[in-house]
């Protein structure tokens, strides 16, 4: 799993920060709004997307989820396919895998 953090957009003054990532294990990439917090408190999240399995499949898809929030840039676009790509199975397969293995032993 992959995880940025990003600047909200500048007349986003209620927001603290925009996280962003590729989840291995449920197929999807994934954005987290945070608002400012209030004192003593850990920020809110104010919007979450890319928590079930193949949410946001595409970075085309993650870009139209955080354009209210935030811009994506080109380098790090580059750096969530790369993540995406490098990345085994998904959990799934993975446990599947496993679990035929024990039972050939």
């Amino acid at each position: 799993m992959s995880r940025y953090s990003l600047k909200p957009l500048r007349q986003r003054s209620d927001l603290f920060e925009v996280a962003v990532g590729w989840d291995s294990g449920l197929g999807t990439f994934f954005v987290m709004v945070f608002g400012v917090a209030d004192a003593g408190r850990d920020p809110a999240v104010r919007h979450w997307q890319g928590g079930q399995p193949g949410q946001i499949v595409t970075v085309e898809e993650l870009r139209a989820a955080i354009a209210p929030y935030t811009e994506l840039p080109a380098e790090l676009e580059i750096r969530l396919r790369a993540d995406q790509r490098k990345v085994g199975a998904p959990l799934p397969q993975q446990y599947s895998r496993f679990v035929s293995q024990l039972l050939n032993r």
